[in-house]
């Protein structure tokens, strides 16, 4: 691949911007962090030359640890670190944990949302610029970064792609022995860092880490942070991964292949939108939604009262999924037609109850040797009762259902009915509409990203409050704001309490707590 002039090409470039990156981010030697460089052996002032590693040196990196550890030997708590090779374009970039412990860094390296923030920057434009590995939690120091040490000892045309300085130094800190320490490398991409994709990854990453040590309101004043933070914030979003959520003609492709689809995600996600723009594919659609009062027999069948003249008779009476399969059968005979059957908020029915027996029919490619009796009903040309019998779903039939992550008093869904359904979760995303309000939508999305467990992360509001950035504040008012207050209120994100009311309370003419 082609160097790229203002890219690093060498191993003192890497280094010299690196540093000029932290700066641009920030950071202040020995006040708000400290850089340790294991590599350069500074002859003086004006030169700089880099030390060639000995084939058993696991000491090649450099990086930035905190303020309050000292500039050389054993040292605790969370690092930016470069670990490069010694004549290769390849480096390896992670976050560190001291070799001594986590020290006070314990609570920042097991929240979701520092984790979550590096999950997230690995958007590159060609894939073989940079690899990445996650640990599931940042402050297990007991295992080895799944995936990392296989990569690094990986070989093409019988020879090692890395060369021996980088194998060693990232061994020692992600060991699969007890030997060594395993697990201090919980964050880590190995790059290309001549290329435009791999050294955008080291400013992204290194100015997340940035914004985690706060380098750009350290003693500065509000034009120095709003520079500082402009720059960081840049760096970041060059290298942010969009979040990635299917389209009514993703959900098509799937629902065609399994034929029995969930869509699930939190209010404004556009489940209800995707499931009508899904239907204007299919010849026929049925459209039910679920209550907590939905049963059997609104669903499958039931029997119910009727006058015959002063009497009262029973007869048999065929549910919404009975008829939509009569429709099925029907169109089939036709043209071979598609049917659709939407059941909006499925879960907030108990389903244990409504399916009942069905529950059997709905799995694909099983071979059934019996039928269900599911009740009898009058036939107009026969006069008489006829049983109700069903070994299969016809197979033009299709049901898309949609659920919201969001209301915790729903009924659960229990593992059988999850194994009979494929499930496609809908995602806040933006939208590429001038009218989308991108800037608070972010603000949004950032405190979800720093504050949210991974189960609260189902919490956090579709596009839909974003539609019209000319009417933010009514969108606060009426929606955003009322519906964190219910989170909260149930206990959820009581860590972005804060910071949602001060959003809040800046955007509005009313507090959300007075």
């Amino acid at each position: 691949m082609e160097a790229q002039s203002h890219t690093p090409q060498t191993l003192h470039e890497l280094i010299q911007k690196v540093k000029e990156a932290a700066v641009s981010f920030g950071f202040k030697e020995n006040e708000n962090g400290l850089f340790r460089d294991c590599i350069t052996n500074k002859k003086s002032a004006e030169s700089m030359q880099i030390k060639t590693p000995s084939e058993n040196d696991s000491n090649f990196w450099f990086g930035y640890i905190r303020e309050d550890e000292q500039p050389s030997g054993p040292y605790n708590g969370l690092s930016f670190v470069i670990f490069p090779e010694n004549e290769g374009p390849h480096c390896l970039v992670a976050i560190g944990i001291g070799s001594s412990s986590i020290g006070k860094d314990g609570d920042l390296a097991s929240s979701p949302g520092f984790r979550r923030s590096f999950m997230r920057l690995d958007k590159v434009a060609e894939k073989e610029n940079a690899k990445f590995f996650y640990k599931l939690r940042f402050d297990d120091m007991e295992t080895s970064t799944p995936g990392l040490q296989e990569e690094l000892f990986r070989e093409k045309d019988d020879k090692a792609i890395y060369d021996q300085a980088l194998i060693n130094t990232s061994t020692k800190y992600n060991a699969d022995s007890k030997k060594e320490a395993p697990g201090l490398l919980p964050a880590a991409a190995i790059v290309n860092y001549t290329t435009k994709d791999g050294w955008n990854i080291i400013k992204a990453w290194l100015a997340q880490y940035a914004q985690w040590r706060y380098w750009d309101k350290y003693k500065q004043k509000g034009a120095e942070i709003k520079k500082y933070s402009t720059a960081a914030t840049k760096a970041i979003n060059a290298c942010k991964s969009d979040v990635k959520c299917p389209t009514p003609n993703d959900i098509y492709d799937i629902l065609i292949k399994h034929r029995f689809v969930v869509l699930q995600g939190a209010p404004g996600c556009g489940k209800t939108w995707s499931a009508n723009q899904v239907s204007e594919k299919f010849d026929e659609t049925i459209f039910t939604q679920f209550h907590a009062e939905t049963t059997y027999s609104d669903f499958v069948y039931g029997i119910r009262p009727t006058l015959n003249g002063h009497d009262v008779a029973y007869k048999g009476e065929k549910g919404i999924l009975l008829n939509a399969i009569d429709a099925a059968i029907a169109a089939k005979k036709k043209k071979d037609n598609k049917v659709l059957l939407i059941i909006d908020e499925i879960n907030r029915a108990n389903l244990a109850n409504v399916l009942g027996p069905v529950f059997y029919l709905f799995e694909s490619n099983v071979e059934r040797k019996h039928k269900l009796l599911l009740g009898t009903v009058y036939n107009e040309d026969s006069k008489k009762d006829e049983p109700i019998e069903l070994a299969e779903i016809p197979d033009n039939l299709y049901v898309l259902a949609t659920m919201n992550t969001a209301d915790k008093s729903l009924a659960v869904v229990d593992f059988a009915l999850r194994r009979r359904f494929a499930w496609v979760t809908l995602r806040p995303h933006m939208i590429n509409e001038e009218s989308f309000d991108k800037d608070f939508f972010n603000e949004v999305d950032n405190r979800f990203s720093k504050y949210a467990t991974d189960e609260e992360l189902n919490l956090q509001p579709g596009q839909s409050y974003f539609m019209d950035r000319s009417k933010r504040e009514e969108n606060i008012k009426y929606g955003l704001m009322p519906l964190l207050k219910e989170y909260f209120a149930e206990g959820f994100l009581l860590s972005a309490k804060e910071s949602f009311a001060q959003l809040f309370s800046a955007e509005t003419d009313v507090f959300m707590y007075e």
